[in-house]
């Protein structure tokens, strides 16, 4: 498995971090990956601090053009859902508060957080001596960083179905198979009697793949004895159905749900 410096520098801007994790590629699996990436973030001196700081914005504003802005706003959209103007009002004097305590951005992991739940960590965390501060906010940003590699190397499902449209029902019984791009055979399966394979694959990376029916042993001396669907999976995303609308003459495709 690959990962590039820029990936990594978007879930983590220290430079000495991204070279770690680069010095052990290829990885032979995301779980590698994943273990490398978290062990490494753990310690930060103060100038790599400084440096995963810069950029990222307070609790409730905009991240700065230089930072990962797409990601900040998706963290941080349970402040902006669910924050009454009162609680976003004390968030703002409590980010003045805690910088003028600390002499940096206060930094939580906002994804999964309400706005009272980030406010309430806040006030908690006013109360820190310098070192435990320190500590919390740099298992903050570990915490940031491994949520965003998880969500670029997430591992995507896959399930397929076929109907016959000359008949006007499902296709059971016909073998499967899931080829990558090499045409290696990741995975095999059957229709059932709904003509679903509800779980071919589980763990797909981002790339193209093919789904390779025998219809032959469906209908026996058609026309199409094999359909291929070659179709490509994007970074994370979570699940894919491609199902097959098979008739005699003819066959349809498209991305389901």
């Amino acid at each position: 498995m690959q990962v590039t410096r820029d990936q990594l520098l978007e879930c983590l801007s220290v430079p000495r971090w991204a070279d770690d994790v680069l010095a052990g590629v290829p990885y032979v699996d995301r779980a590698t990956l994943l273990a490398r990436a978290d062990e490494a973030a753990r310690t930060l001196t103060d100038d790599e601090l400084e440096q995963a700081l810069a950029g990222h914005p307070r609790i409730g504003e905009r991240a700065a053009a230089a930072h990962n802005a797409a990601a900040s706003a998706k963290e941080q959209a349970g402040v902006v859902s669910t924050g009454s103007t009162d609680v976003t009002e004390r968030l703002a004097a409590g980010n003045a508060a805690y910088e003028g305590r600390f002499g940096r951005v206060f930094l939580i992991r906002a994804a999964g957080r309400t706005a009272d739940q980030i406010l309430a960590e806040l006030e908690r965390r006013l109360g820190n001596d310098d070192a435990a501060e320190r500590a919390e906010t740099v298992d903050n940003l570990r915490q940031i960083a491994m949520l965003r590699l998880e969500g670029m190397f997430a591992m995507a499902s896959l399930s397929t179905h076929v109907l016959d449209t000359a008949v006007g029902r499902p296709a059971g019984g016909i073998p499967v198979q899931l080829l990558d791009a090499s045409g290696a055979r990741l995975a095999t399966g059957i229709t059932d009697d709904d003509g679903r394979v509800a779980s071919l694959a589980d763990d797909l990376g981002a790339g193209p793949y093919t789904l390779r029916f025998d219809v032959a042993a469906y209908q026996p001396g058609g026309f199409y004895p094999e359909v291929t669907i070659t179709f490509t999976v994007a970074e994370g995303e979570g699940h894919y159905h491609v199902p097959l609308l098979l008739s005699p003459y003819g066959y349809s495709t498209y991305r389901g749900s």
